[in-house]
């Protein structure tokens, strides 16, 4: 049984969320979240990911221009900072980088500017697609 695609939409922004909760959270929280490995990359990764999500009809123009900005700005990021790592202490070192700061609190303003949504789309995905919010 393959997804529909609003199912694959809610799913992906689930994840998405997810991964900007990672980057908006301190370095060595993000580390944590993303096992000491890779974690600059793979954070970067996840978050461009949602670039897609600017298709969907039920984010607003608003919303979809703060993703399409915080996935830009993730563009600047050096490379030198995503290097493969493992292990506490190298990614630690690539997160700790001050290019992150910024890019943190951008973050978490694109969390909050997002609560409601992200509410109404964890209850439709806890409820089956149930729920009649959003």
């Amino acid at each position: 049984m393959s997804l529909t695609a609003e199912e694959s939409y809610r799913n992906s922004y689930h994840y998405f969320i997810d991964a900007v909760e990672t980057l908006a959270s301190e370095p060595s929280s993000a580390c944590e979240r993303m096992g000491d490995y890779n974690v600059a990359w793979e954070v970067k990764d996840d978050v461009q990911a949602g670039q897609y999500l600017a298709e969907w009809e039920l984010l607003g123009a608003q919303a979809k221009a703060q993703i399409d900005m915080l996935v830009r700005t993730l563009d600047g990021v050096p490379h030198n900072l995503l290097r493969a790592a493992e292990g506490r202490a190298n990614n630690l070192a690539a997160m700790s980088d001050e290019t992150w700061t910024p890019i943190r609190r951008q973050a978490s303003a694109l969390l909050a500017f997002m609560e409601p949504f992200t509410a109404a789309n964890e209850a439709w995905l806890r409820d089956g697609g149930t729920s009649t919010s959003q």
